[in-house]
């Protein structure tokens, strides 16, 4: 009985076993095992730091996994799912092989190889050490001017890291640009650790990071500061004006003794810059006109061979005006087989623009064109185009749509294609001229122009 007990649960356990079997190869066959290598890296925590070390030197901030996992794993897998981390916990400073642990949450997923597999690691006791902060002013203050000793704020900073670096700092440093400055300055200035040797010292921790820097920047005695003020004789040609002055720089620095210095009036003039009858703008470089006594902080001669003193920029440009002019109507476009005219005959064009070229302005200088393209027998509103010279501004037509009527030619005779038999009537001309001098005078002259001024 016992014997065939005994073989009964056998035969039950080797059936559990088969019918297993077959399931496992059944599910392998329709999600078959993958491995390959996993393309996201995964982020490398470093985790147990001993209290008082500090890592020197760079780890990888990354690490490249091999995985093995079914086909259905592969696909839902991302790299929040993984955890890849070194444990330093309990480590004493000095050299390390430290191995890097993976974590995975979807169990079906087996790491198969980790790159790196372990990270090489330089623990050293954490070190600090209060060090003077020093200014160190790049360039110099401009001629005539003297930095003053520098006042920081704070006076030291706190420097920490490996050991071995901190013992190597000197001091913090906090470096300053005047950038031709004549006056106090005041800023925040980024620090830096440095050896006895000047050599900047990376890998460690300034606290604060920068600096409150304020270098006082006074003028030196028989110095004075004035402005530079550009002479002009002569006219400009009749309607142009001069609507602006540049001089570079526009100022300077003057020395002498004091009472020649408390002479000056502010400023210094320039030798005359002559601007008769030009009509286009004048750039040249002018020397300074300077009282006995007195010189400025400037070579008289510039760089590459230019001679000294100012450039001076003087803008020239015609004085605007206004007229409005009188002209028919002409056709284009038109049928051969057709006349046309146009109601009114003649519009009024208003244009504006430089005065000299106003009243140069003859008959030839302005059309008024209708385009009849395309235009049968009938009555038509068009809008005619004006052609003027490019340095005009046609501000306004009067009216802007004339009336055209195109009719049919009664006989193959010639005939005019438009209204040329209207006596034309005399021209009224308007101008409005404005100048710097008087800008609030306006003056208009109304009459019959010469012939050519309309």
């Amino acid at each position: 009985m016992l014997r065939r007990l005994t073989q009964s649960v056998s035969t039950l356990i080797l059936s559990i076993i088969l019918a297993s079997m077959v399931w496992f190869v059944a599910v392998r066959e329709q999600n078959p095992p993958v491995e390959a290598d996993y393309a996201p890296s995964i982020p490398l925590e470093v985790a147990g730091i001993p209290p008082g070390t500090v890592i020197f030197g760079d780890l990888p901030e990354r690490t490249t996994l091999r995985l093995q996992a079914p086909q259905s794993s592969w696909d839902q897998l991302s790299p929040t799912k993984f955890r890849a981390w070194i444990d330093l916990e309990n480590l004493t400073p000095g050299l390390h092989d430290v191995p890097v642990q993976v974590e995975v949450s979807d169990q079906a997923v087996i790491v198969v190889e980790k790159r790196p597999r372990t990270v090489n690691i330089r623990l050293e006791p954490l070190a600090e050490a209060q060090v003077p902060i020093e200014v160190e002013v790049v360039d110099s203050a401009p001629v005539g001017y003297i930095a003053r000793t520098p006042i920081v704020t704070p006076i030291t900073a706190t420097v920490s890291g490996p050991a071995s670096t901190v013992d190597q700092v000197n001091e913090v440093v906090a470096e300053v640009y005047l950038r031709g400055a004549k006056d106090t300055i005041s800023r925040s200035v980024d620090l830096s650790a440095r050896n006895t040797n000047g050599d900047q010292i990376n890998r460690v921790i300034i606290e604060p990071a920068e600096a409150d820097i304020t270098i006082p920047i006074n003028q030196r005695f028989g110095y004075r500061d004035v402005a530079v003020r550009v002479v002009i004789v002569g006219e400009v040609a009749p309607g142009y004006w001069i609507n602006n002055i540049t001089v570079d720089p526009p100022t300077v620095t003057a020395v002498g003794g004091p009472s020649a210095l408390n002479n000056l009036p502010g400023f210094v003039e320039t030798f005359p810059v002559d601007v008769s009858d030009t009509t286009d703008d004048i750039t040249e470089r002018v020397a300074h006109n300077l009282p006995a006594g007195v010189s400025v902080v400037q070579p008289e001669t510039g760089e590459n061979g230019n001679p000294g003193g100012v450039q001076v920029n003087i803008e020239v440009a015609a004085v605007e005006g206004g007229q409005t002019v009188q002209r028919e109507v002409t056709f284009q476009g038109l049928d051969e087989t057709m006349w046309a005219v146009a109601h009114p005959a003649q519009v009024d064009v208003i244009l504006s623009g430089p005065l000299p070229r106003l009243q140069a302005l003859t008959l030839q200088d302005v059309t008024v064109i209708a385009d009849l393209f395309g235009l049968g027998v009938g009555v038509h509103k068009v809008k005619p185009t004006i052609v003027a010279p490019e340095t005009l501004r046609v501000q306004s037509v009067l009216p802007d749509t004339v009336e055209v009527e195109i009719s049919a030619k009664a006989s193959p005779s010639p005939s005019p294609t438009q209204t040329a038999t209207a006596t034309r009537p005399a021209l009224t001309a308007t101008v409005t001229i404005t100048t710097t001098k008087m800008p609030t005078h306006t003056e208009t002259t109304a009459g019959t122009p010469a012939p050519g001024q309309e």
